[in-house]
């Protein structure tokens, strides 16, 4: 009988063999010159977890070191960044040592998260708290899709910059390849753009925020100023710690609606409201007025930020975006007559082209939710479906590379379950269950223009690091295999029977996941301003 090994995401292929490898007999990390930054982080981590201290020493195809080592190595021809064979791996265990092999470096770091679970989950402390021994194996890897992707809010709720840091590091864990981080929105602004002050000195904070669900009117709102922001030195550090693991950062600016905390810092870039910071959570009327300056505002944004990470994606948002302020402005009337627009949603089709071609001058991409297909967009533009898989199709036929996020399926800020005792969430309800049972690329789909999958982590009801974490975990594991692990391995061994020792990893990890059973006391609603509160909730409908 095969030897169970417990991974999550189950690789392709896995062959057990008896036995185990004391990795302690080794005499070194032996690695290729370009691979030299991932030995030490491999180094490092082995040192945290179990004491070990291998040292990292160059090995080529001309000169490699001989004896028990733990090598990586690249063979094979190089693969294109951003593939799934770019990231395919082979790790092979014996009792002579540990070879791990690719073609690409990004396949290394998802051969060395797949080392890093094989150890003993106390291996993933930050102290020494396991003996470094991996079982007998062989694995041949690669990931079903290109982008894995989670993405994290840290405009309805501040999450600071070493928050971020650990997430990437749980991202890498989970061979997911994507960090997604949404940086503005109605309740915040969240980066320094150094040429605009006053986005970071009054659109980066609130004065108030709502108690409870932003539709229970009589709760109130808490009179504590919220808010913070990345300096272009944090924003470096998270674009090279993301960098260094091969996880790539999408950072979102969401434009032209979500606008209130820009319009609270530059008012003359909307229709004159003049309304602060928003304290609540919703869609809201106030947007970017069609302006050259708005324009311009906005390319200036892009331009620093894309400045600052180097992946070939920027996000520019565009969701929910109300008309009513357009519909009624002499300066979009103006704008519909001069470029023949004949519905109002022209206006952000207008916006969206913009900054698709500035983009493209610095080399990059766009993506944005399902709504810059309202209107129009350019074909080259990336579509996050979150609305519902029935948009999948729509972004398909008008020839868009598709991401696939159903609010349905991975938006991770609704509820785990029907306990009463689950915290306070958005809506929605999503058991890991049904987070398991989902294909993001079903029969019928054309898989070759999917980019890939995401989950998603919303704030406005995770006000701290601790409450992220209960949403994400073990859900954003499960998520991972999703994405990762083709259909018939899946199946043939379900990811829900390996999420035990699973959990044991998250444990030592220090991440407050919910059990499975459900909340912990400490972790329920409770009855004050985290209670739980539910409402109708109707999926939308594909217009």
């Amino acid at each position: 009988m095969q030897r169970r090994i417990s991974l999550i995401p189950q690789p392709q292929q896995l062959t057990a063999a008896d036995g185990d490898l004391d990795l302690s007999l080794l005499s070194a990390i032996a690695a290729a010159p370009e691979l030299n930054p991932l030995a030490w982080l491999l180094s490092d981590a082995l040192g945290r977890g179990t004491g070990l201290r291998l040292p990292v020493v160059q090995s080529t195809a001309k000169d490699p070191v001989e004896g028990r080592v733990l090598r990586l190595s690249l063979a094979g021809d190089r693969p294109e960044d951003f593939t799934t064979a770019a990231e395919a791996y082979r790790l092979d265990v014996t009792p002579s040592g540990v070879d791990l092999t690719a073609a690409h470096p990004a396949g290394i770091a998802r051969g060395i998260a797949t080392l890093r679970q094989l150890l003993p989950a106390d291996a993933l402390r930050e102290a020494p708290a396991a003996d470094p021994v991996v079982p007998l194996v062989r694995i041949t890897d690669e990931p079903r899709l290109r982008w894995r992707g989670v993405m994290l809010d840290v405009v309805r709720h501040f999450q600071p910059k070493d928050f971020v840091l650990k997430m990437i590091d749980r991202a890498w864990l989970h061979r997911l390849n994507v960090v997604h981080l949404h940086l503005t929105d109605d309740q915040g602004w969240r980066f320094e753009v150094p040429s605009r002050p006053k986005l970071t000195e009054i659109g980066s904070w609130r004065a108030e925020t709502k108690v409870g669900h932003a539709r229970d009117e009589p709760a109130g709102y808490e009179p504590t100023p919220h808010g913070g922001f990345f300096s272009v030195s944090d924003l470096r550090e998270i674009a090279s710690y993301a960098r260094e693991r091969h996880i790539m950062i999408v950072p979102e600016v969401n434009l032209p609606g979500h606008a209130r905390a820009v319009l609270a810092a530059y008012p003359e870039l909307g229709a004159g409201q003049n309304k602060p910071v928003c304290p609540t959570f919703g869609v809201f009327e106030e947007v970017l007025e069609p302006t050259q300056a708005a324009l311009d505002f906005a390319l200036e944004a892009y331009t620093a930020i894309a400045e600052v990470f180097d992946g070939p994606f920027i996000h520019i948002g565009g969701d929910e975006v109300p008309m009513t302020q357009w519909e009624s402005s002499p300066i979009a009337r103006e704008l519909m007559e001069r470029e023949g627009m004949e519905d109002v949603r022209g206006v952000q089709a207008w916006f969206t082209r913009a900054f698709c071609e500035h983009l493209a001058t610095m080399g990059k991409r766009v993506i944005g939710w399902d709504e810059i297909l309202d209107g129009g967009a350019p074909a080259e533009a990336a579509v996050q479906v979150w609305r519902t898989q029935a948009y999948v199709e729509k972004a398909l036929e008008a020839g868009h590379e598709v991401l696939v996020s159903p609010q349905t399926h991975v938006y991770f800020d609704h509820y785990e379950s029907e306990d009463p005792s689950e915290p306070l969430r958005i809506h929605g309800l999503t058991p890991i269950e049904k987070v398991a049972a989902w294909d993001p690329a079903p029969a019928g789909v054309d898989e070759s223009r999917i980019l890939g999958a995401q989950c998603q982590l919303w704030s406005e009801y995770l006000p701290n690091p601790r409450d992220v974490e209960y949403a994400a975990f073990p859900r954003l594991a499960v998520f991972a295999e999703v994405a990762w692990t083709n259909v018939d391995v899946r199946e043939a061994d379900p990811v829900l029977d390996r999420l035990g020792v699973h959990l044991e990893r998250l444990h030592a990890m220090g991440i407050g996941y919910r059990p499975l059973e459900g909340p912990k006391p400490w972790q329920q609603g409770g009855t004050g301003r985290y209670r739980r509160f539910d409402f109708q909730f109707t999926e939308p409908e594909v217009e």
